[in-house]
């Protein structure tokens, strides 16, 4: 297969090359193709730098955008520390609905048991509910360990994020003093 070429850009090309190889027999030939060079890769050049200070410029000029994420990297932090303290807050309900009250309850009631199975030298009934409430004293104690480990865990990621975004927040303070002095 022959590539495909343009009788158009046949002409074009041996056009250009006679009028090069014409120029090329004087001085004043070479003299004038020579300082055609010299002027476009001036041009050339003087496009190119304007261009690349422009790009350098376009990437400064966002302060407005460096300001907006700074906004809401801050009102980011701001939700990841609330919802810290809001985690690790002692509760403000009830205290009588809550796991802990529970365990204490279960606690007081297992020791009330005890101290009645004192006085009778035997009672079925009690050694049960002593087992009842030793079960459910277990299950509260592990439900409210686990309860403990995830919100120490969420804290801990909490913490992280937050450090994360405090750096992103001092890259983005620090591009906007570079762009004030600029």
């Amino acid at each position: 297969m022959q590539p495909f070429s343009s009788p158009v850009a046949d002409d074009t090309e041996t056009e250009y090359r006679a009028i090069e190889t014409t120029l090329l027999e004087t001085a004043r030939g070479r003299w004038f193709l020579a300082e055609h060079g010299r002027r476009a890769r001036r041009l050339d050049s003087n496009l190119l730098e304007d261009a690349i200070r422009r790009l350098q410029s376009s990437l400064r000029e966002p302060p407005a955008l460096l300001g907006q994420l700074k906004a809401e990297i801050e009102t980011v932090k701001a939700s990841l520390a609330e919802t810290r303290a809001n985690l690790m807050a002692k509760p403000t309900v009830d205290e009588s609905i809550l796991p802990t009250h529970a365990i204490l309850k279960a606690a007081e009631d297992i020791h009330d048991i005890a101290w009645s199975l004192q006085a009778n030298p035997f009672d079925p009934k009690g050694c049960e509910e002593i087992a009842r409430n030793a079960g459910k004293l277990y299950a509260m104690s592990q439900s409210q360990a686990g309860q403990s480990r995830r919100a120490v865990a969420a804290a801990t990621t909490l913490d992280a994020a937050a450090s994360k975004l405090e750096g992103i927040l001092e890259s983005v303070l620090h591009e906007l003093k570079v762009d004030d002095a600029a």
